[in-house]
Parts: C-alpha cells; structure tokens; sequence
C-alpha cells in the first residue's frame, strides 16, 4: 500500500512537471509567433512572406489545442481565429488589411491571456484501485433458500469462490459477479442494489421484451433464462471475472508535439492506463505492433502527414480495421470531421481538452472496442481465440521475440478419438466436452498464455517467455487433469484424453515464423497420436 501510495505521488509529480513544461512550451512560441509577426509585416509581399505567415498559421493551431490543455483557455480562444486568419492570408496574393488587423489584434490577445497566467486546473481521475485476485473476488449467489445449494455448487464447480445471501454482503466485499434467481422475492429490487457493485446475472423464467426491459432498469448486465445453461452462465461469468482482472487498458497517442503527447499519455496513465506517446507517425506501425492498443488517439494536423492519411495508412492492415482511432484536433470545420471520420476515424475530441474528461472519454471508448473485439475474435462455442486471430497473435509474439529476443512455445492439442464421442453420446455432449477441455485450459494456465480453438477437436496454446521442455510440463499437467474428469449421460460415464505436440523458437534452429512453428508442434502432435495418443511430444523427438 505504501509502495502503491508512493507511485502514484510520483505520477502526480511527474504530471506537474509535465504541466509546467507545457507553459514554458506556450510562451516560447507566443514569443517567437510574435516576433515572427512583426518581422514579416514589414517585408514585402511576396511569396516568402505567404510561406511564413502559413507556417505561423500552424503555430497558432498548436496554441489552439495546447492552451487549454496547460490551463489557458483565453490563449487557446485567441488562437483558433487566429489560425483562421493567418492562413486567409498565405492565400492572398496581395495583402489583406482587415485580415492584417485582426491578426495583430489577436496575437495581442495571446500574449495579453498568458500573462493573465494559467487557471486552475482539473486534476485527472484518481487511478482505479487494484483489482485483488480471484480468491478475493467471489460470485454472489441470491436465490431461494430451497435452490440456493444447488447454485452455489454449480458456480463453484465452474472455478469461482461462492458467497451466498438474498441481499447485498457488506460494503467493503468486493464481487466478481452477483447471480441472482428471478424466484426471489424482490428479485429486482435486489439486483437494483447490487448493480451499483458489480455485474448482475439474472436468472430469469420470463424472457419477454417487457421482462427483459424491466431487468435493464434494474440494473442487470446479463440474463440466462430457465431452464439453465450451464455455458451461458459460465461465460457470463468469465467474461465478467475477466474485466476486473485485465480492466488495465492499453492507449497509444500520436502527437508531433512531444510535450503534449507525453502529457496526454500522463493522464491516461494516471487514470490507471497503460499509454505510451510518441511524436514521429512514422514509427506509428512498428508503435502498434509493438503495444497492440486497444486505442490510437491522435492529433489531426501534424507536419509532412496529417491525421487523416495516417488513419488510412493504419487501416491498409486487416487487424487493424476494428482498432479504434481517435482524433484530437482543434479544427471546426465539420466537412473535415466528417471526411477523417469516413477514411479512417471513429470520432473527435475537441482542443483545447481537459485532462479528466479526456481520460473519461478514451476509457469508454476503448472499453467498449474491447468488448466488441472479444465478441468478433472468439470462437461461439468456447469463447477463446477463434483459429484466425490465434494465428494473429502468435505472428505478433514471434515479431516481437525477434526484436527483443524473447522466447515462446506453441502447443497444439487435439482431442483424442473424438468422433466415437459424437457417434455414441452425440453432438451435445461432444460440445460439452470441448468447453471442458476450453474451461480446463484457461484455469489451469497462465493469464499470460494465449489459448484458441484451432479447429473442431483441436486447440492452441502460445505459452509465453516458456522454453519447450517447461511448455510441456504444463500441458502434461492439464492433460493428467483432464484425462481423470468424468462426463455423465443418462446412459453412461466416460472420459476424454487428448495428445499434444509443443514446438519452440528458442535456439538457432527454433523457427521464427509462424507457419514453420506450427508445422513443427503439428508434426509433434502426430507423433504423440503415433506414440499411442494421451500424451505429449516435443518437436523432433519422433
């Protein structure tokens, strides 16, 4: 707590000092800008005075979309006619008086805001607090006395701490999760009070328009309807577990202006996210591949590329068609916003911006292009990877173990004579088998590891900073596990193994693309099959 209460005390510093560069940064080019003025009025006019006054033009948007932001807002209302002005004039063949006068009327307006000196400003939202782990976060379950055992077992069996009651525990529990049974008196009054502390789940008779309307009123995030499925609530449960463990959300801004950048991406790390800055777009490709964002925010205007060729640059990238992209930019005109928003944006956030709103508004919008990517990138039947973003993934780690010299294991596993489970017991229980070996997977494994259904029967595991020999222990030990869980029918009691193959690409041999490595655990897996099946092969053991 105390080594927690210290970083973020360095973080608010660190944000000051951001701060106070940013307004020496303002008045170093108000000076200049002025001085720049002065000097060129009393050329000539000709095209060398058109070219510098259109550069002051883009200096005065810088001031544009800083002033605000570092606690002048007088200089940023100043600065946006001001662009306007200066660049009327670059366009004009001959000088333009009343433009001349404005100008000079405005740049008096600047310097007159920054010697007012900077208001009060905002600080950002305080960071969330940690998220405790899975031991500390239990699902409520509120039902019946008559059913609540029943329920309570099942959410147990499905990996997750239980606390039961038909009402709200104390304030200081936190929750994963609270499953609540329609059945109970009050039922939403309940699920009201509750959904001010997490996600609620109702399990729920009445699955009309009207009930389910009533449910959102009432503050449910979910509903599973009776009779119930035990997958529906278990991904609801994971998907709900696994947004308070991994809320951390990864930003990348992209600012010319270096000081700005930083200071956003100040912000955003304050507010509890992980954001990186850089000011060169042209490292923006290689910044993605590296951090795999779930946000760009970037300014619109930059020199020698502007937001919007950068945007459709971003988007020549298939995997990088739902990424959202942001706009930070002082421009008013609404053609242009809706131009960048049909090459490539998804919105704008107007300059001058207040730090908290700025970190509000990216939070949303990233949350929400989280949820959505978790939705078109998972598999509907196990909720993991689907085959084609798996393969993404692992193209990425390999891109990044090449550049810092990392290290990784892909294991392939496929389920053991996995036909005569659809033949005898048919494809429902064959279904629920493979959410079993899914669910064994991803409780047994890092949160780290990558895991997606590569195929029907068969899946992929990228273990991450993982030499083979301990990427096989590790499988091993799901599979020992899972080998020993038993599957009930009406009919029957049976159970599953499955082999596996592990492949690296650690050492001079190890491959270092990703078809040559899952070539190599493919035909590792094949041998373990040859080897008599519920086992595991390392690539070349034969």
């Amino acid at each position: 707590m105390i080594e927690s209460a210290a970083m973020e005390a360095e973080t608010r510093d660190a944000l000051r000092r951001m701060r106070a560069d940013g307004v020496r940064r303002l008045g170093e080019r108000v000076a200049d800008l002025t001085t720049a003025w002065k000097t060129l009025t009393l050329r000539p006019w000709d095209a060398v005075t058109r070219t510098g006054i259109g550069e002051l033009a883009s200096v005065a948007h810088r001031l544009a979309g800083a002033g605000g932001t570092f606690g002048f807002p007088a200089l940023s209302a100043a600065a946006a006619p001001l662009e306007l002005v200066l660049a009327g004039l670059a366009d004009s063949s001959a000088p333009d008086a009343e433009r001349v006068n404005q100008a000079h009327k405005l740049i008096a307006s600047l310097v007159a805001a920054l010697e007012c000196g900077a208001s009060v400003l905002d600080e950002p939202p305080e960071p969330p607090s940690a998220t405790p782990g899975e031991a500390a976060d239990p699902v409520l379950v509120c039902t019946a006395d008559a059913a609540q055992s029943g329920l309570a077992a099942l959410v147990s069996n499905l990996g997750y701490a239980v606390l039961r009651g038909a009402a709200a525990p104390p304030p200081a529990q936190r929750m994963a999760a609270a499953v609540v049974d329609a059945a109970l008196p009050q039922a939403l009054d309940t699920c009201r009070v509750l959904s001010a502390r997490c996600p609620v789940i109702l399990l729920a008779d009445d699955s009309s328009f009207e009930a389910r309307l009533a449910a959102a009123r009432a503050g449910v995030s979910a509903i599973v309807p009776k009779p119930l499925e035990t997958n529906e609530l278990a991904d609801w449960l994971d998907q709900f577990a696994s947004h308070r463990r991994d809320a951390t959300l990864c930003i990348l801004v992209v600012d010319d202006d270096s000081v700005l950048a930083e200071t956003y991406a100040m912000a955003l790390r304050q507010a509890g996210m992980d954001a990186s800055a850089i000011s060169d777009p042209s490292r923006v490709l290689d910044a993605i591949a590296g951090a795999s964002p779930d946000l760009v925010l970037m300014d619109l205007q930059m020199p020698g590329i502007d937001g919007i060729e950068l945007a459709r640059v971003i988007r020549q990238t298939r995997r990088h068609m739902s990424l959202p992209l942001l706009f930070l930019s002082a421009e008013q005109d609404a053609a242009r916003q809706i131009q960048a928003r049909r090459l490539g944006g998804d919105d704008f956030i107007a300059k001058p911006v207040d730090l908290g709103r700025l970190a509000t508004l990216v939070r949303l919008r990233a949350e929400r292009a989280r949820s959505l990517r978790a939705v078109m990138e998972s598999d509907s039947l196990t909720g993991l990877l689907n085959h084609g973003r798996f393969k993404e993934r692992l193209s990425l780690e390999l891109h990044r173990c090449r550049r810092e010299g990392g290290v990784v294991s892909l294991a392939l596993l496929d389920l053991d004579h996995f036909k005569q489970v659809n033949d005898q017991h048919g494809h429902l229980v064959g279904d629920r088998v493979i959410r079993s070996l899914a669910r064994s997977l991803q409780k047994r494994l890092r949160r780290t590891d990558v895991i997606g259904r590569y195929g029907g029967e068969e899946f992929g595991v990228l273990l991450m900073g993982t030499e083979a020999e301990a990427a096989r222990a590790a499988i091993d030990q799901v599979r020992r596990r899972f080998t020993a869980l038993p599957f009930e029918t009406d009919r029957s009691r049976f159970t599953v193994s499955f082999s596996a193959g592990v492949a690296s690409n650690a050492g001079p041999d190890g491959p270092a693309e990703a078809e040559a490595l899952i070539e190599a655990a493919d035909a590792a897996l094949y041998a373990a099959k040859r080897a008599g099946r519920d086992c595991t092969r390392l690539a070349g053991e034969g």
